[in-house]
C-alpha cells in the first residue's frame, strides 16, 4: 500500500529521518537505502511516496520511497512462470503420445482377439412339436392339437394297420384326408384293431 508523508529530521551525513505521515499515525524511520533511487537533494518537509516494511526487529521502516516529482525508470515487472513454456509443452506432448499410443495398442489386442477366436459350432436339434405339424401337409388348428396333447399329425397313414392307438386313429378320422379305417361310417375308427364298441 502506497503512503505519503512529509520528511523531517533529516539528517544528509547519515542519510536517515523520519516520514511524518499525513494521515494518522506514527512516524516512519527512513534511510537512504530506503529509496528506489535517492534524490540529489533532500530537504525537511519534501513529500515522500513510500511503502511500509516491518524489519528484522520488528520495527517499521520506509522502503520503495520517491520523492514527489522524482522522474526514475519503473520497476520491471515480475514475470510469472507461464503454462505455455518449453517443460510444459514437453510434458504435454509426453502425455499426449502415451495415451495415443495405448489406445492404438488396446485397438490391436481386440482385433486380434476377435480374428483369433475359434468359430463355436453351430448345433441343431430336431424340430418337434408344433414345429413338426406347421411341416405337415395337412395343418392341424390349434383347438385340435390342445385336444391331443400334440401327440398325432397327418403324415400320411390311410389303414388301422397303421395306427398305433385308438387316440390316433380318432384324430386320423377327424383331421385327415383320405383315411379307410371307418368301415361302417359309425365315426368309430378301427373297431376291431383299437377303439372296440367304446363310445367317441
Amino acid at each position: 500500500m502506497l503512503h505519503q508523508g512529509k520528511l523531517k529530521d533529516w539528517d544528509s551525513a547519515k542519510g536517515t529521518g523520519f516520514l511524518q505521515q499525513h494521515k494518522a499515525g506514527p512516524d516512519i524511520r527512513i534511510s537512504s537505502s530506503g529509496f528506489r533511487k535517492k534524490p540529489d537533494q533532500l530537504n525537511n518537509g519534501d513529500q515522500i511516496f513510500f511503502q511500509i516494511e516491518v524489519d528484522s526487529e520488528g520495527k517499521a521502516q520506509a522502503v520503495s520511497a520517491y520523492k514527489a516529482g522524482q522522474r526514475f525508470a519503473p520497476a520491471p515487472a515480475v514475470k510469472k512462470p507461464a503454462l505455455s513454456t518449453l517443460p510444459f509443452q514437453q510434458l504435454l506432448s509426453v502425455v499426449v503420445t502415451v495415451t495415443i499410443l495405448a489406445w492404438l495398442g488396446y485397438q490391436s489386442v481386440y482385433l486380434f482377439s476377435a480374428h483369433a477366436a475359434p468359430a463355436l459350432p453351430v448345433i441343431t436339434e430336431p424340430v418337434t412339436g408344433p414345429a413338426e405339424m406347421a411341416l405337415s401337409d395337412e395343418p392341424v388348428s390349434p383347438a385340435i392339437q390342445a385336444r391331443y396333447g400334440q401327440h398325432f399329425q397327418c403324415e400320411g397313414k390311410r389303414h388301422c394297420s397303421e395306427m398305433l392307438s385308438c387316440e390316433e386313429a380318432k384324430f386320423y378320422l377327424k383331421n385327415c384326408p383320405d383315411v379307410m379305417i371307418d368301415g361302417d361310417n359309425d365315426a368309430i375308427p378301427c373297431e376291431r384293431q383299437h377303439c372296440g364298441h367304446r363310445g367317441f
